[in-house]
């Protein structure tokens, strides 16, 4: 049997969350003194988790539910009350089914492709927006956004952090252009697709700016810049900034209670945190928390691993599981498994009792065990389910 988090807290912390949430929510409305109760018992229900003090968590659990099923004034009628019980419990449902049953992810990079994509970009010389109904026909059905970024405002451009990436709502990732008089321009594209290595529609290119990285959460995550090369980049009025279509990243759902049932399988495509696994290929500071990387899970406790290009060997024989196999085949578009000097023919590494190796479909293009060792049983969340946007020929299950 394949055991994660014990049930009772994966409970005690969606209830932190929906007790969070309640108090946020709710504010305006309680009374003071009731506030100060709710959020005195949230703290107590922190500890107890941290604790991992079962006996102490049932407790302080039905003293904040019911602290907030009556927090709220009478007004004379149930109907307040029970409108409030609902959405309480509307909460910890809607929690409860992503902590427990799936939980929607969106992929950043391509260090699975072909098989599922991360946001690809492609430059243009001209403004590539078509009509209106096109345009929201290829966004809504392809996932597509056509990019045309001219400058509204003229000035230079601040030396730390020119160019920084954020995210909306966690799935509409923006980079934000910055000038040094605190004037702002907001981009529909994520950082990489803008100036990153390979195709990019060409911010740092078009602003003539000589960009460095200074800090990489991590491989497939997040990145902030500096300007080099001496000087500061002049943006004037008018100027372009970037122009291209971008294409969204695979939409997929990913099963979150399976592994309470079965063993994680290899030759899965599968969902995994980066909290415990530390390298310098995986600059995780501990400040950042961790990140969901998904990745093809090429190897399971007990299996001794071997890159022969373009296959990848498992227990000395070729892989024989099929997403393996589709890879080794160097079907166009897919090219087969790089080694590495750590993992290559003769140089083969052996799997602990609860460590699994992942690998990237796209080989030559993938941050992935080759570079910073094994998963840990505990990082593990689930296999990708489905695929269920854009509207491509990625749609449906994930093999």
């Amino acid at each position: 049997m394949f055991f994660l988090t014990p049930r009772y807290l994966k409970q005690a912390r969606l209830l932190l969350k929906g007790v969070t949430r309640f108090i946020d929510y709710k504010r305006d409305l309680l009374p003071q003194a009731k506030l100060n109760d709710i959020t005195a018992l949230r703290g107590e229900l922190q500890q107890a988790v941290k604790a991992r003090d079962e006996k102490r968590i049932d407790d302080i659990s039905a003293r904040v539910t019911k602290a907030c099923q009556m927090a709220l004034p009478d007004g004379g009628s149930s109907e307040l009350a029970d409108n409030v019980e609902v959405f309480f419990v509307a909460i910890v449902v809607a929690l409860g089914i992503r902590a427990y049953i799936a939980q929607p992810f969106k992929i950043p990079t391509g260090s699975m492709q072909p098989t599922l994509n991360g946001y690809i970009a492609t430059p243009t010389e001209k403004d590539p927006t078509p009509g209106f109904v096109q345009n929201w026909y290829d966004y809504l059905l392809g996932g597509r956004t056509c990019i045309y970024a001219v400058s509204d405002h003229e000035g230079y451009l601040r030396e730390s952090d020119p160019f920084t990436e954020h995210n909306f709502l966690l799935f509409f990732p923006y980079t934000t252009v910055h000038f040094q008089d605190g004037h702002t321009i907001n981009i529909s594209s994520p950082l990489r697709q803008l100036i990153g290595p390979g195709e990019n529609l060409g911010l740092a290119a078009r602003t003539g700016a000589f960009v460095r990285e200074t800090q990489s959460i991590t491989p497939d995550g997040a990145h902030h810049t500096q300007l080099a090369g001496g000087g500061s980049v002049f943006i004037k009025k008018g100027d372009l900034l970037a122009c291209g279509t971008l294409d969204s990243g695979d939409h997929v759902l990913v099963n979150k209670f399976i592994y309470n049932f079965r063993s994680p399988k290899r030759g899965e495509v599968f969902v995994f945190t980066t909290k415990n696994i530390r390298s310098n290929y995986m600059n995780v500071p501990p400040e950042q928390g961790s990140q969901h990387y998904i990745k093809r899970l090429v190897g399971v406790p007990g299996d001794e691993l071997e890159v022969k290009s373009p296959e990848l060997w498992v227990n000395g024989k070729p892989a024989e599981e099929f997403g393996m196999k589709r890879v080794a085949s160097m079907k166009e578009p897919y090219r087969g498994y790089g080694a590495i000097e750590q993992l290559s023919a003769g140089r083969s590494v052996k799997l602990g009792s609860d460590e699994y190796w992942a690998m990237g479909d796209n080989s030559y293009n993938s941050s992935d065990s080759r570079y910073w060792g094994v998963v840990p049983q505990r990082n593990l969340v689930g296999p990708g389910l489905f695929c269920y946007l854009p509207f491509t020929r990625h749609w449906g299950v994930i093999r």
